[in-house]
Formats: C-alpha cells, sequence, structure tokens
C-alpha cells in the first residue's frame, strides 16, 4: 500500500503524456508514459522500473474514438475496465427514483439551460457492472458553467494551468480517494488524497483509473482553457 497523499505530475513539455507518482515522502513509486505509436491508446505504467500495469483501449484509435480501457497487470490478467461516460450539471434522483426518467430530466434541464456536461469515468468489473467511478466534484462542475474560456484565451500561453478542478474516487457509494489539481505554471500537479479504507486489489484498480482519467482530462482541459 501507498503512502498518502500521492502526487501526480506531468512534465511541461513532452510530445506525448508523461507522468511520475510520488508518494508522501517524495519517493518516486510509479511512473506512467503514453505509447505515442500504437494502433491503440495505451499507457504503460512501471514501478521500480519494472512494468507494472498497462492500461489499454478496447478500441482503435485509428478507426474509433477510444472509450473502453482496460487495466492489465503485468502477467496480462485485465483487473478492471475503465469507461467514460458524462456527468450532468443537474441532478434530479433525490426527486426521482427512476433512473430513465432522471436521466431524461437531467438532460432536458441541461438543454434548456444551456449547461455543460463533465467528462467522468465508470470504473467496472470485467462484466461490465459499475464498480465506482472518477469523476468531477460538485463545485468543478459549478465552475464549469461559468465563461470563462473566452477570457482564458485572452491570457498569457499556459494559463490554462490556474484552473484547479478537483475529482473524488468512489467505490460503491464511498468515496475512497479525492484528487485536486494544483495551482502552479510549468508542471501540471495533482494530489491524491486517502478518504477510506480499501484492499491492496482495490488500490491497483483505482490508481490505475485516476491514471488513464488524468491522462484524457488534462487534455480536455487544455483544450477548453487554451
Amino acid at each position: 500500500m501507498y503512502k498518502y497523499p500521492l502526487t501526480f505530475t506531468f512534465p511541461a513539455f513532452a510530445i506525448s503524456p508523461q507522468i511520475t507518482v510520488k508518494d508522501a515522502g517524495g519517493a518516486t513509486v510509479l511512473s506512467a508514459a503514453k505509447k505515442l505509436i500504437s494502433s491503440k491508446e495505451e499507457v504503460n505504467v512501471s514501478a521500480g522500473g519494472k512494468p507494472a500495469y498497462a492500461i489499454v483501449s478496447q478500441e482503435s484509435r485509428i478507426t474509433d474514438i477510444p472509450s473502453n480501457w482496460d487495466i492489465k497487470a503485468a502477467d496480462g490478467s485485465t483487473l478492471a475496465v475503465v469507461d467514460d461516460d458524462y456527468l450532468s450539471a443537474v441532478d434530479t434522483s433525490k426527486f426521482m427514483s427512476n433512473s430513465l426518467m432522471t436521466s431524461l430530466a437531467n438532460d432536458g434541464i441541461s438543454d434548456a439551460l444551456n449547461l455543460r456536461s463533465a467528462k467522468m469515468y465508470w470504473i467496472n468489473n470485467t462484466e461490465g457492472k459499475h464498480l465506482g467511478m472518477v469523476a468531477p466534484d460538485t463545485k468543478s462542475l459549478v465552475a464549469m458553467q461559468l465563461p470563462l474560456g473566452q477570457f482564458i484565451r485572452q491570457m498569457p500561453a499556459l494559463f490554462f494551468r490556474f484552473i484547479t478542478p478537483s475529482y473524488y474516487v468512489r467505490l460503491g457509494e464511498e468515496t475512497k480517494l479525492f484528487m485536486q489539481k494544483k495551482r502552479t505554471f510549468f508542471l501540471d500537479t495533482y494530489t491524491l488524497e486517502k478518504r477510506a479504507d480499501f484492499t491492496e486489489a482495490e488500490e491497483a484498480i483505482l490508481i490505475n483509473s485516476v491514471i488513464i482519467a488524468l491522462v484524457y482530462e488534462r487534455q480536455i482541459l487544455k483544450q477548453l482553457y487554451s
């Protein structure tokens, strides 16, 4: 088990996303790099200089838009599957028990008010059952509705790094981890705090789900605000 909080850092300039993960004592515990040339989206994760995990899209990035990623152990076995989705800025689940009606109401209100949905990531088992999720918290969802894009695009390059969303990482209904982007200029840095207990096997799934979510969230953030 790792010593929390963990720090995830992207280098300022890299052709392909690279992540260094350090524990509370400053020791590097994981390194991750997105493969530059591959028919599928692939992020290789190493520990102590040795391959530990691989996060590989089920779809070809040549003919499709990847939206499902297998988290694989070093022996090639699949631990879990991450599936991207969208989280509505409106939550009517407190007023409607029917999930279909809730979804339709959320979409209808969001469209009427021109609200922006946020990317989120389901954590599934190999049979497709939802185990948990990585998703932006309420404050980040609200901040996304503010007309900041045009303002920030008038600012100096890399100003998007001052946008600091936060995310919760859940298994079931319990938030196990909480991630916050730090306000930095040259390096994209995120901290991951432990909020509840989990097993070592669950930790492997959670951390790798965070890694693939970060790769795409960072890309989305750059597209929105730069």
